[in-house]
């Protein structure tokens, strides 16, 4: 993985100014992603209010997250929407909103950011192999055989091995990361990470983003094994070369010197 999210850049909206439709105390904190965007967290506390009322304030703050959520994705997809004990983590792959009691957020916030951290790295990942596969129909037959006009595309090829490796490689990494087990005994965070892995589905585009760089791999090792071979064979045809050349100049020498011989 190239990197983790380590540092963050907070702001919070001035006092009575209400910050793309959430309330004037929600704090946003914006965060980088591995495909060098960013991920915007709203922190929504729920505030101290009776119970006949709770409900409806409750159910409005999750609609305005929502709706602030998607207005950075439109025309994609809804945000996912994960309830847990009388919280909810609204998440889209630019904006995600946590909604909980004051005491909680903070719980919340770090299996959010965390969850998005790994998510964002394994949708680049997935954005890249998929632009590496678009190229394979094109290369694979090189990886059956090599010749003379291909010879140029051989630095291309190679970068394209390389490329096949540092993905498997951020998989590798990624991998455990995102299968490991929930803490025990439970915490908020830890379900909290879990179920927004279950939503989005991490565990099977892991597998599947495994399975195309496994195809990757294979495919430009074949054109690198090719290369090599044919690299070999032109050397091994060059010093075949030079050394009839060598002894048709050795014939020569002694031919005439055979004949100077005789002249004389």
């Amino acid at each position: 993985m190239t990197r983790m999210i380590t540092t963050h850049e907070p702001f919070t909206a001035a006092a009575g100014i209400p910050v793309d439709g959430l309330p004037p105390d929600t704090t946003v904190e914006r965060m980088p992603l591995a495909d060098g965007g960013a991920f915007e967290l709203a922190l929504v506390a729920i505030p101290a209010t009776d119970a006949a009322s709770y409900d409806a304030v409750f159910a409005e703050l999750v609609g305005r997250g929502s709706s602030w959520a998607a207005a950075a994705t439109p025309g994609c997809d809804p945000p996912l929407v994960v309830p847990l004990y009388g919280t909810h983590v609204i998440w889209s792959p630019h904006r995600g909103v946590a909604v909980a009691p004051a005491d909680r957020l903070q719980a919340m916030r770090a299996a959010v950011v965390e969850f998005v951290d790994r998510e964002a790295e394994l949708r680049d990942i997935e954005r890249r192999v998929a632009a590496a596969l678009e190229r394979v129909d094109g290369d694979a037959p090189l990886a059956f055989e090599f010749d003379e006009p291909s010879l140029p595309r051989k630095r291309e090829l190679a970068g394209r091995f390389r490329e096949a490796i540092s993905l498997r490689r951020r998989l590798a990494i990624l991998a455990p990361l995102l299968r490991q087990p929930a803490p025990q005994p439970p915490t908020l965070a830890g379900q909290v990470g879990e179920r927004l892995r279950d939503r989005s589905r991490v565990g099977e585009r892991l597998e599947h983003a495994v399975e195309q760089a496994d195809l990757l791999e294979r495919v430009y090792a074949g054109c690198g094994e090719r290369v090599a071979e044919f690299v070999a064979s032109r050397r091994h045809a060059a010093l075949e070369w030079v050394i009839i050349l060598l002894l048709v100049a050795e014939v020569v020498l002694l031919a005439v010197d055979l004949l100077a011989t005789h002249a004389s």
